[in-house]
């Protein structure tokens, strides 16, 4: 079941930008590329450490202490997609009222 949280409005999230949040006790990433907001769980699955100020380039997001990169679309490690576990994805929309939600709900399975 969704758990649609608020994080704010449409206009302080510009585009080509990300902001580290913290979201029900969560660490989430924002991000809003070219106009496509994504959201990620601020945790390398390889070591546990945070994502935020990694280097990303298009929609990878590279690892700032191991090097290991991540598509913030799908969740995949884009070098070892199989092998490697992904990185925590959340759902994020936009409503009429331009208000960005993120749905935190727990991953299933």
């Amino acid at each position: 079941m969704a758990k649609w949280v608020e994080v704010g409005p449409e206009k302080d999230y510009l585009p080509n930008t990300r902001k580290s949040l913290r979201v029900e006790g969560m660490s989430v990433v924002l991000f809003n590329i070219e106009g496509t907001f994504l959201a990620v769980g601020n945790s390398c699955p390889h070591a546990g450490l945070p994502l935020g100020e990694g280097e990303l380039c298009g929609k990878v997001l590279t690892c700032p202490f191991h090097g290991y990169a991540y598509n913030v679309e799908t969740g995949k490690n884009v070098d070892f997609p199989e092998g490697e576990p992904p990185m925590r994805t959340f759902p994020v929309e936009v409503d009429d009222q331009g208000v960005v939600k993120i749905d935190l709900a727990p991953v299933e399975g």
